[in-house]
This record gives structure tokens, sequence and C-alpha cells, in this order.
């Protein structure tokens, strides 16, 4: 749904020096300085204002939120926030030409900034300093010359808010040039499971995307997919040393496959050990297909297979082997990567029944192929994606009826909105404000008995609290209730002795940065430590685990540099960018088709015209700042379509007066 907002600058006029550097470092040529409208110390203060001077920043054009401005203030008097409405704008006050000579009149700081509203953008401080905008650790630290260890260039918030750190802007942009096998190798460089999480990411980047202010965030996920069925991956180099020291992952999930990954990309042999017949873990064995079809994961796990990886299938830690038989074998390092695949119990009276199924039981059935059949209605309980694929794949498998009830409102549930919109086309029926308190039925499950429950007006973590109402039971008829309420670790696998902490809630305790264990030479990470997250969670955590155990046998001071110098795509600098600030509607794929019986991925992708209009929309807030031109071809703002300029004055500042052409170049 498209909204009626935007960014707003504002300032603080009694802390500004008018040095008019925010005006030079804006990529989208927003701001402006006004001139004086009245004689200042300059002059004496007799005669008339200079007109050539500056005096106070004056946004005339659309704001991309990219805060360049306000990171660059020298005084960090500028203010910027999302606001609903049109932003007001003022009238171009156009480019600041003193005059020459200036004789021994006060030197205004003018005199060394640009033009503005400039078609390029040199460094704002001359020859002086060699510009770099970072962020400021330290509230005495000014001038940018002054960070000696800050990041040496922002990154958009579409990268800060992926958990793997993937350069979404770069990829958006490459495809937007048509180079589709460059944008899906930068959407690997970070993450080898790029096409998997085109299909099934949760998204975060879009959740942050600065266009989300102006109308639609970018569709960034689905341009993925795009990138991952449009281009091709270059070959991997082979690593350029051969390292001796063995590495053991328990676990092929996308922690334990992306830890592998990684590793041997440093030229480390890896053995993968899987307790599944399949590997990929929670991808393979807990996302129904058609979701996330099964020759998209296979390529992507045999490319990691292809590196020289050692996957073992159906190999069980306690059962098959112990972490001190992996030590005897001569591993240097131990990565523990066993996920959370312990369903928790509803704990109502009548739960043991054999009708109530774990939801996570029940897709590893469906996704190994053992088919279950289900009959008469099914009831799940929970409101995450595990509750949204066990319903929709119990329609699938036979059940007269599926319905998911929910204990919160709509608006808590941990699914994504578009899961939910999928399962109830389909058929599922969705009841929130619902909470199951007993099972019914003597020899087998028959009925269940719901409460429903109500905000109680307290709030905790955040959420708000619900209580059951009193005399709202009622009885449901049901076959099978599939539990997703939640899944845990399962500590059973760590023996006696191990030297290995687990912590209150099932996890393996390990070190928050390194993931290193209290028994040397063992990491741990993923949803075995932190509880169930995400897949490009779990990413995140492979790669971390791969640097410290890099680290730990390299002596490396800094693993994930290294991996990240081995890894990286290079592209070619963008020296001129071309951003459209129109409200533009977001690109969406068409719906996919339910078949009835069928788990066959039917969800349609973008094709190359929708792919190409979508990252068109891109702020490209990753790469502003540094190129050198900067084309806005639509928007509000001088010479550009849309809405009319507003003149009216944004609060606290005054229209500048002057426009007057003897002060144009």
């Amino acid at each position: 749904m498209l909204r009626d907002m935007g960014y707003r600058i504002t300032i603080d006029r009694t802390g500004c020096i008018n040095c008019g550097v925010c005006m030079d470092v804006c990529p989208v040529q927003a701001l402006d300085m006004t001139r004086p409208n009245r004689p200042g110390v300059e002059t004496g203060g007799h005669g008339a204002p200079l007109r050539w001077m500056m005096e106070f920043p004056t946004q005339v054009g659309e704001c991309i939120g990219c805060s360049i401005c306000i990171r660059e203030c020298p005084v960090e008097v500028m203010t910027l926030d999302a606001v609903s409405g049109l932003t007001p704008l003022q009238p171009r006050q156009g480019p600041i030409t003193p005059p020459s000579p200036i004789g021994n009149a006060w030197l205004p700081l003018g005199l060394v900034t640009r033009e503005s509203l400039k078609p390029d953008h040199p460094e704002p401080y001359d020859g002086l300093h060699s510009w770099r905008t970072s962020e400021r650790p330290q509230s005495w630290q000014v001038w940018r010359t002054m960070l000696g260890d800050a990041r040496p260039d922002p990154i958009a918030p579409c990268q800060a808010a992926c958990p793997a750190g993937t350069d979404a802007g770069r990829y958006v942009g490459l495809i937007g040039k048509g180079l589709y096998a460059d944008a899906y190798a930068v959407a690997a460089e970070v993450n080898p499971f790029p096409s998997v999480c085109g299909w099934i990411c949760t998204a975060p980047c879009e959740s942050a995307c600065r266009r989300g202010t102006l109308d639609e965030p970018i569709a960034i996920r689905d341009l993925k997919r795009f990138a991952a069925e449009a281009g091709k991956l270059p070959s991997i180099e082979p690593p350029k040393q051969r390292r001796p020291e063995k590495v053991a992952i328990v676990g092929g999930g996308p922690a334990g496959m992306s830890a592998a990954y990684y590793l041997a990309r440093l030229g480390y042999p890896v053995t993968v050990l899987e307790a599944m017949p399949v590997p990929g873990g929670m991808m393979a064995i807990g996302i129904p297909e058609y979701r996330l079809p099964r020759d998209v994961l296979r390529e992507e796990i045999g490319r990691i297979v292809g590196l020289g990886v050692d996957l073992r299938l159906d190999t069980a830690m306690g059962r098959d082997f112990t972490l001190s038989d992996l030590e005897t074998q001569g591993y240097r390092a131990i990565f523990v990567a066993t996920g959370a695949s312990k369903s928790r119990r509803l704990g109502v009276p009548g739960d043991e029944s054999p009708g109530v199924v774990p939801a996570t039981y029940f897709l590893k059935q469906v996704n190994l192929g053992e088919k279950p059949r289900l009959s008469g209605p099914v009831m799940v309980v929970g409101g995450g994606s595990t509750a949204m694929d066990a319903a929709r794949s119990a329609l699938r498998s036979g059940a007269a009826s599926v319905t998911i009830l929910y204990r919160r409102d709509r608006a808590d549930m941990p699914a994504q909105a578009e899961e939910v919109e999928a399962a109830e086309r389909e058929g599922v029926v969705v009841r929130t404000g619902t909470s199951v308190v007993e099972v019914l039925g003597d020899h087998g499950m028959t009925a269940i008995r719901i409460v429903r429950q109500e905000p109680t007006g307290k709030v905790e973590s955040g959420r708000a609290l619900f209580a059951p109402v009193a005399g709202s039971e009622e009885e449901l008829p049901a076959t099978t209730l599939l539990v997703a309420v939640g899944e845990e670790p399962d500590p059973s696998i760590l023996p006696e002795g191990a030297g290995i902490e687990v912590s209150a809630f099932a996890g393996i305790a390990a070190d928050r940065r390194t993931l290193a264990t209290g028994r040397a030479g063992v990491f741990a990470g993923g949803d075995v430590v932190s509880g169930p997250k995400t897949i490009i969670d779990a990413v995140a955590a492979g790669r971390r685990a791969a640097a410290s155990i890099h680290e730990y046998l390299s002596g490396a001071r800094d693993g994930e540099a290294e991996i990240l110098a081995t890894v990286r795509y290079r592209t070619a600098h963008e020296k001129v960018l071309t951003v459209n600030l129109a409200t533009t509607p977001r690109t969406h794929r068409p719906l996919p088709m339910y078949e009835p019986g069928s788990f066959t991925a039917t969800q349609v992708g973008f094709d190359e015209t929708a792919a190409r209009h979508e990252a068109s929309r891109c702020f490209r807030c990753d790469a502003v700042y540094r190129a050198a031109e900067v084309d806005v071809v639509d928007g509000r703002g001088p010479g550009r379509s849309g809405p009319p300029t507003i003149s009216t004055a944004m609060p606290g500042t005054t229209p500048a007066p002057f426009t007057t052409p003897e002060v144009a170049s």
C-alpha cells in the first residue's frame, strides 16, 4: 500500500555555522543554502545584505534519508525525520558565486564550498583533507579526518539489517543494469544459500529499506531470486593455501553447511556429519517443497560439497560417534550446529493423545516422502512459519478442514503476512485470541476444548499480555492437533562430562563473539545456541564460526576479514547513478496457484521487465555518497516532475527572499 510520507531535514539555527558542507555532500541535491535578508558582520551591519553569502541550509528537494548531511555537519545541528504527508520544500536559491576579488572583507566559508545543486560531487573539504564520511564514535570527533578506526564508508540500511551483511543495494543496482550474473555473484559472496533465501528469507532487509518511507520497500528478496534464476555464478578458484588441520562439523543445516563453505574456501579439509538422510537441516525437512523447491536446495548444497567437503548422512552424534571420537580421529576443531529440532509440548490435559503430533515431526514425514495421510478436521496451534507450513501441508495431506489457533492478535503472529495470506487463500481458517486448554477423547482424540483470550492492557517485553475470558470455553471436533508452539535444542546429544555448558533454555552455552564452548577446540552456533531463528541468522552464525575456527587454528587476527577478502566479488565502481524519487508502486509477484494434494512449487518469480523496473525504484543509498554524479530523474524539487514544491516554510525557518539572477554563475 502506498503511503503519503517523506523525509524532512530540520536544523537548529542557533548552532549552525553556515558552512554549506551539508549542501555539498547531499548526493541527490536536496539541500541548498538560504541568503541573508539583512546586513551582517561582513558589512559592519550597514548597507545591503550580500546576496552571494550563505545563511542556513534549506530543503529544496526530496530526501532519500541517507543521513550523509547529518554525519557531515561539523557542529551536529541537523535532524532527519520520517514524517507523514508531503515534506515542505523551499525554492531553489541558485549557485553561489562570490565576487572577486574579495579584498580585505571577511572570508566566507562559501569560498571553499561548491555550487549548490551541482552535477558532480567532489570532496567538500577541497584538497585540504581526504574526505570519507563516517559515524562519530565519540561526541568530540568533528571532522572526518579525526576518525582513525571507524568504518570508512556508510552501509545501506538493507545491508545493516541483514544478519549476514548481504550487499543488497549493490546487487539490486546490477539487476537494474541488466548484469544478472554479477548480481547473483554479489548476493552469494556472504551467503552460500542465495537461491534458497530468494525463495523463503524473512527479508529483514525490506523492513529497513529507506524507500519504504516514501512509498513501499524494494522487493529485495524477489530480486535476489531473479538474479539466481537469470544469472550464473562464476567458478570458484581453488584456495591459495591447502591447510592440514581437519575440521568436523556436526549438523548439515544452514549454519553447518555455511561454516563448511567458508572453511573450505580457506583451504581446510572439512567433514560434515548429518543425522538425517538428507542434508539441509530444517531447510530440507521443515519447509515444504511448494515453498522451497528441492532442486534449488540440492544445487546450493552441491556447490558446497563440490569444494571437497566430505558429507556423511545418517550419522548422529550420541548414536554413531562422540566428540571424543572426533578428537581421536584427528579433527583439530569441531563446530556443533545441530539446530533446534525438539518440539515443545502443549502442556494441557490430554496432550499425550496419539492425535497430538509435533508440527515439525509431521513436516519431516512430509518432506522425507513418507506421505502421511490425515482425515477429518485438523487443528494447528501456533502462529509462526512452522504453523503455516503445517496447516497448508495438512490440507495437501487429506485433512477435511484445517484451522489455525493462535492465542494473541493477528498482528502478533510471528509468521510473515504473506504466509498467513497464502494459507487463508488455500482454505485454512485462522482464529486469533484462542487458546487450547484440553484435548478430549478416551480412546483417541475426538475434540479439543478452547477458550477465548483477550488483551489485559498490560505489556511485557513489548507485547500485549492476553488472558482467558471467563465463560468463553467451547469444544471443537478434531482428529489431529499439530503443535507448533516453538522448538528448542536437544541437549541429550551431549554426554555427561563433555565439558560443555547448557543454557537455561537447553541451548549450548557459547561465547557470544567467538562461539567457543568450554571445551577446547569445540565451537557451537546457530539455533543450538540461540534457539529458533531464521535461515539467514544461521548462515551468519556459520560464517562467524568459520572465522573463529580459522583464528583458533591459524592464529589469524581477524578471520572474518580473511574470509571476506577470499569471497568478495568485485564489481566496477559506479561513477554515475540514476535515482527516481517519484512515488512508484512496488512490483508484486503473481499469486501462487493452489493445487489440492500437490506439493509442487507454483510461485512464479519476476520476469526481466518486472525485475528491472523494481530495481529502478532503489534509492541506491549504498553508493550515492561516493558517486561522482547522481542524476535525479523524477520526484519533487527543482527541475523535476512530480507534485509541485510546497513553499510553506519548515518549522523554525524563514523562506529565503533572494533568488535573483545576479547571484547565479
